[in-house]
């Protein structure tokens, strides 16, 4: 039987009639339950990702400490862990940033330090250098204006925000003690200009390039408003996305070309958002990843409108009461096409999914009206090509990939045993830069 294959380039719709995750593909659940529970029967929190050396490592926080593991192709690999200075069944967040070749470990209970590693040891080890409650005690959530080599400590002694100069990576010198607001809660900050998510003051915005903080915006008051908990802003600085950590509440849309009015223009959540809470993201240009606590893991399409979302995962299918349980924390590594999901029952999830063809637009892709392949299934030359090293993957609908292939000729071959269906595809250069990409379907 003769198979046809039509292509649709530089489109991106997508389904699946899964019931419990949609195009994603689950490749590996790091899970150690010999970790101490805590409250909830809970182990994890957050999780930071970070590369050493052209190897992907993640950070991720215990009831005991921190937990590193190597982020292979398809697996969480355990590298080494170090032991918190507070520990055990009180302990609820702990969180990670790195910089240069340091990571920083931060505790929000009991009695918590500034903890700093030199990560140059990995993939063996890594090892403390700095452990002191001199700058500060408990903290929730620490950003890295890696930019300006400021460390952004909020919520520091259960108070305001702190802001560090560690240009001497393990000597942090405090350069702002900030109580214009009586707590921060997280931040994100991009060259001095920070958004601070205040819980029930909002969310403001100050510029800490001088010796006093300057406001560029608030945004206190606004539709469905709950505890104003963590945002990200995209990587092109168009648009800021925030969480409000509250039953009921969709997650929150901004354009920041005007930080003086700035305002929502779009929300967005799961079918179930009244009975459910958001918690944390990360924006891309067009995909915000989400850790959706009891909805597990959530990706969206904010280029949409109405904002639309494309894929998701159920990492929390235990049966409970309480909303804050499941999906915590959430980190996404460009390069690899990979995102890294914390449950805080079930462990690191590691899940493939197509995130450059995604982000890919008509501006930076060639566009060329010639098929993608021929009647023998081998793919056309494109003028681009140039006789170098071409790499061709194919993706399925739940965002796996089932062909990769390598060459230094410009043809591929695409296997006809494909199963009938449609099937993303990417071509890349041997930089791994993204050429072309599209769709295409398979006719039995």
């Amino acid at each position: 039987m003769k198979i046809k294959l039509f292509i649709f380039l530089l489109t991106v719709s997508i389904g699946s009639n899964a019931q419990d995750y949609q195009n994603v593909q689950l490749q590996d659940v790091w899970n150690d339950t010999n970790i101490t529970l805590a409250v909830e029967e809970a182990r994890y929190s957050d999780v930071w990702g970070f590369n050493y050396n052209g190897q992907n490592y993640c950070a991720i926080g215990s009831s005991e400490g921190v937990e590193v593991l190597m982020v292979t192709d398809d697996e969480l690999v355990r590298v080494d862990r170090k032991a918190g200075a507070f520990q055990g069944y009180t302990v609820v967040h702990r969180d990670y940033k790195t910089y240069k070749n340091y990571l920083y470990a931060v505790g929000d209970e009991g009695t918590a330090t500034l903890q700093i590693f030199d990560i140059s040891y990995l993939p063996d080890s890594i090892s403390k250098v700095y452990d002191s409650n001199s700058l500060f005690g408990i903290c929730h959530n620490i950003y890295i204006d890696t930019v300006k080599a400021k460390l952004y400590a909020s919520g520091t002694n259960g108070m305001g925000m702190k802001v560090f100069d560690i240009s001497d990576p393990i000597n942090p010198v405090l350069t702002h003690d900030f109580n214009n607001v009586n707590y921060v809660h997280d931040c994100y900050v991009r060259n001095d200009t920070a958004y601070l998510n205040c819980g029930f003051d909002g969310l403001q915005i100050y510029n800490f390039a001088g010796a006093v903080p300057i406001q560029l915006g608030v945004l206190d008051f606004y539709a469905n408003q709950g505890y104003n908990h963590s945002g990200w802003l995209s990587k092109d600085g168009k648009n800021y996305v925030f969480i409000d950590e509250t039953e009921g509440t969709k997650i929150k849309l901004c354009e920041v070309n005007d930080l003086s009015i700035i305002q929502v223009n779009e929300t967005f959540g799961t079918s179930d958002y009244l009975d459910y809470v958001p918690h944390n993201v990360i924006l891309l240009n067009k995909l915000a990843f989400v850790a959706y606590y009891n909805e597990g893991f959530r990706v969206y399409d904010i280029s949409r409108s109405p904002i639309k979302e494309i894929a998701y995962y159920d990492t929390f299918d235990q049966e409970t009461a309480y909303k804050f349980n499941g999906a915590w924390g959430v980190y996404v590594f460009e390069n690899s096409n990979q995102v890294v999901i914390l449950d805080r029952q079930n462990g690191a999830h590691l899940f493939s999914f197509p995130i450059d063809i995604m982000e890919s637009n008509s501006s930076g892709v060639v566009q060329t009206n010639i098929p993608l392949i021929d009647e023998n299934s081998i793919i056309l030359a494109r003028d681009y090509f140039n006789e170098g090293k071409i790499k061709f993957s194919i993706f399925d609908l739940r965002g796996a990939a089932v062909l990769h292939q390598e060459d230094y000729l410009n043809w591929v071959n695409v296997p006809l045993n494909l199963r009938a269906g449609v099937y993303y595809f990417g071509i890349y250069n041997e930089d791994a830069e993204l050429l072309e990409s599209g769709k295409f379907a398979v006719v039995r």
